[in-house]
């Protein structure tokens, strides 16, 4: 009679470890099944930073050209402004010397 109990009792454990055993492969399955949507969603991700990574460059060259252009719009208002006060100073000068050549006219002409 051991004999017989000493079986029963390792059937049972057999059939404890076959049903932990399927138990396992059921969640390696379900831990691998959850590691390939992991790693999809990362491609996911790493495929949006790659897109968000092309915009960023795409707005650097954008933003160096309108930094050149606006370099270049004040290059041209300094020299307008450059411009217009070397004519202001030409048409003050030419005013003082008009100024001038008159007043001299006046004391020159005979008082009447």
């Amino acid at each position: 009679m051991t004999d017989n109990v000493d079986l029963r009792f390792l059937g049972e454990q057999i059939r404890q470890m076959q049903s932990d055993l399927r138990q396992v492969r059921s969640d390696q399955l379900r831990v691998e099944s959850e590691q390939v949507q992991m790693q999809d969603r990362l491609a996911r991700v790493e495929a949006k930073v790659d897109s968000l990574d092309g915009k960023v460059d795409s707005l650097d060259g954008r933003v160096e050209r309108l930094e050149d252009k606006v370099d270049h719009l004040e290059t041209k208002v300094d020299n307008g402004f450059r411009a217009v006060d070397a004519r202001f100073d030409q048409v003050f000068q030419t005013l003082a010397t008009n100024t001038q050549v008159i007043l001299e006219a006046i004391k020159a002409r005979p008082d009447r």
